[in-house]
């Protein structure tokens, strides 16, 4: 067996950032600490618009062109992943590249309702001027919701992991830890060589636009 690289650093820091930042959002608004929630309400923005870049014009992998497919074929995928008939090597799988889109709709949901909201104590969303208090009022109560459809979203993504890690013996985590894979076949040269990864510099220019456009709503 070979071990071949699967994930760039960029998309790697960005999954564990995510993971960090939604948690710490999360603590922050249970224990009240409004400023810090926000700020890393925005650091959120920075890291999802970032993500959106990379997803066009970063590494192969990481490119929404090279793992999003049809959705009827991502559901066959799944249903013979789960009977144990197929094995995906290289990127996400079919399946899990439509669960990525989807969680970052919902965060996305979940950032723009919290720029609109407000906690009637003085404290609003910066974009929360520029619509009606009701409807302000409104989008408070969407962010509070759509933050539980994030939680079961992230609870099925966990399980699917640990579905891999556990069942079909296919550790994601280390994956997306060292950026390396295990191959239980060998790639074609074709596929091999189709691989990519970007360079460095471009990870940084893409990081300075996403954190230049978070800190301009955040001013």
């Amino acid at each position: 067996m070979k071990k071949i690289k699967i994930w760039d650093a960029a998309t790697r820091i960005f999954h564990w950032a995510l993971v960090l930042n939604i948690f710490a959002a999360w603590y922050t608004i249970e224990n009240r600490l409004i400023e810090l929630h926000e700020i890393f309400g925005h650091c959120l923005i920075a890291l999802l618009v970032f993500r959106v870049l990379w997803g066009l014009i970063g590494s192969s992998t990481a490119r929404f062109s090279h793992f999003l497919v049809h959705p009827v074929a991502a559901l066959s995928y799944l249903k013979q992943s789960l009977r144990l008939q197929t094995h995906h090597q290289i990127g996400h799988n079919p399946a899990g590249g439509w669960m990525i889109i989807v969680m970052m709709l919902v965060i996305g949901f979940q950032l723009v309702s919290g720029l609109l909201s407000n906690n009637d104590l003085g404290l609003s969303g910066v974009l929360s001027d520029y619509v009606s208090k009701e409807m302000s009022d409104t989008f408070t109560q969407l962010h509070s919701i759509n933050f539980e459809i994030l939680v079961g979203i992230i609870w099925l993504h966990l399980v699917a992991v640990f579905f891999y890690v556990l069942v079909k013996k296919d550790n994601l985590i280390k994956t997306l830890l060292t950026g390396k894979k295990q191959l239980t076949k060998p790639l074609n040269q074709a596929a091999e060589s189709a691989l990519y990864f970007a360079p460095v510099r471009l990870g940084v220019i893409c990081l300075l636009v996403a954190c230049g456009f978070a800190y301009w709503l955040y001013q």
